[in-house]
């Protein structure tokens, strides 16, 4: 090996000495250095001492002068080692004086990766700030969402004071949308612990959100439209896989149990059904309902009644045929009036088991005769003929040989004096007859009235099984 003399060692520590406190930096590849160190070049790195760190609590790294090492040592760990939260992981770091800390983007740095970290802490580790300010989200350089330093959530927009989580909407945008695809999950769920409080509050145009102080799953309200609005989509007349659906349906539990099926009242709102009648031979009679109602357990006994029913029609589209109802159901019809005590007093309605239409009038004879017409409005939606007679009833008001009625017809009837009289006497009458049937401008029958006399009617509903969820609390 060849050996350099003593003198030239002496000759070149002796230049690089003077260079160096003569210009107080180090230029590596370059003659102007521009820091105390200055590296140029285009093809080379900077190659840091590899060090086998065991953890961030142990130095590891050596000073030759004895002693710590100083802080601000830097050094590439090739290890991966330790336990969290003091576990190291390949990369740059560098001693702080107490611990090493990677340096941010490397393996178990400062920052988070683009890539996901490991090694995280739960408690220890986190994305988020340390003083009270908020958490920002930006894309396309434009603020998306904000975790407030309180704790509340804004997106798009800068939070609410009020609200743990406030969403608004951009443009055509849904505020919120949820979905799923299970029979036990939901797309929402909403849940208020409180006796008084309210899960969902839905307001529109503008108006504060209504609710009622005795707590309630879903409240809503409106200025214009609807408070709360249902729809099912598939409803129609003839098809009986739509039997069984309802816009709305409401239940008040008896034991707060919905699997027991155990209620005191029950209502459906905009519904289809179909039941069968097993003395005609297992005929169908078909139901379209605005409401179904029912108050009462089953087994302390239950009213039920239909409201807006269109029943037994034609198995068609439009569901045709058939007989409307306003009301019907097995409860007594009734009506309230005031007593001197303002206090509400039932009084029933007559019932019949025809459909019927009345009218009252007063006439009088006239050498012993009357001719009664009957108002137009009243003779267009009644039918006379010799099974549905016009029964007419009279309350003579004075003395006379008594009367007998004849000619009658839609139109009217006469009133005679018996045995040729002549008298001049007033009286009362009353008039009874069938229901014309109801017909759309073509004459198709829209609702069926004459020739019914005790028809079979709807029976109480199936109840719809329901169950119950809970969420666990964390």
């Amino acid at each position: 090996m060849k050996r350099i003399s003593t003198k030239k060692n002496t000759l070149v520590l002796f230049a690089f000495l003077s260079f160096y406190y003569s210009y107080s930096q180090v230029g590596i590849g370059t003659t102007a250095p521009r820091g105390a160190v200055d590296i140029a070049s285009t093809t080379q790195g900077l190659v840091f001492p590899n060090v086998a760190l065991v953890n961030t609590i142990t130095e590891t790294a050596v000073n030759p002068q004895g002693g710590s090492i100083p802080t601000g040592t830097v050094v590439y760990n090739t290890a991966t080692s330790g336990t969290s939260p003091n576990n190291v992981a390949p990369g740059l770091y560098y001693w702080n004086g107490s611990r090493w800390i990677a340096f941010a983007g490397s393996p178990g740095g400062l920052d988070w990766s683009l890539t996901g970290n490991s090694g995280t802490t739960a408690g220890t580790n986190f994305l988020g700030t340390t003083d009270a300010q908020d958490l920002r989200f930006f894309t396309n350089n434009s603020e998306r969402a904000r975790i407030l330093s309180t704790g509340t959530i804004g997106v798009n927009s800068a939070g609410s004071a009020v609200s743990q989580v406030y969403v608004q909407a951009a443009g055509t945008n849904d505020a919120v949308a949820g979905r799923n695809d299970d029979t036990l999950a939901n797309a929402f769920w909403g849940l208020n612990l409180n006796t008084g409080g309210t899960a969902i509050i839905g307001a529109a145009n503008g108006i504060g959100g209504y609710y009622p102080t005795t707590g309630a799953g879903v409240a809503g309200s409106a200025v214009d439209g609807f408070g709360i609005s249902g729809m099912v989509g598939n409803g129609s007349p003839n098809n009986s896989a739509h039997n069984g659906h309802a816009a709305g349906y409401f239940s008040l539990d008896s034991d707060n149990n919905p699997s027991t099926n155990n209620t005191s009242a029950f209502a459906k709102i905009a519904g289809k059904d179909e039941q069968l009648i097993p003395v005609l031979g297992g005929t169908s009679r078909r139901i379209l309902y605005g409401g179904y109602f029912i108050g009462g357990t089953s087994s302390g006994g239950q009213s039920y009644s239909y409201v807006g029913l269109k029943y037994n029609h034609n198995n068609d589209a439009n569901a045709t045929g058939g007989t409307n109802y306003k009301v019907v159901g097995n409860g007594s019809n009734s009506t309230l009036v005031l007593d001197k005590n303002r206090e509400p007093r039932v009084m029933f309605s007559p019932e019949a088991p025809e459909i019927l239409f009345q009218d009252f009038g007063t006439g009088k004879l006239n050498n012993g005769e009357a001719v009664i017409k009957l108002e137009k409005l009243l003779t267009d939606n009644i039918y006379v003929d010799e099974e549905h007679p016009l029964k007419v009833f009279i309350q003579l008001e004075g003395d006379c040989n008594g009367v007998f009625v004849t000619n009658k017809s839609a139109e009217g009837f006469t009133v005679k004096e018996l045995s040729n009289g002549n008298s001049n006497v007033s009286f009362s009458w009353q008039i009874v007859a069938s229901r014309a049937n109801s017909t759309d401008e073509n004459g198709n029958i829209t609702s069926q009235h004459i020739g019914l006399r005790f028809p079979y009617g709807p029976k109480p509903l199936k109840r719809t099984p329901e169950s119950s969820k809970e969420t666990k609390r964390r």
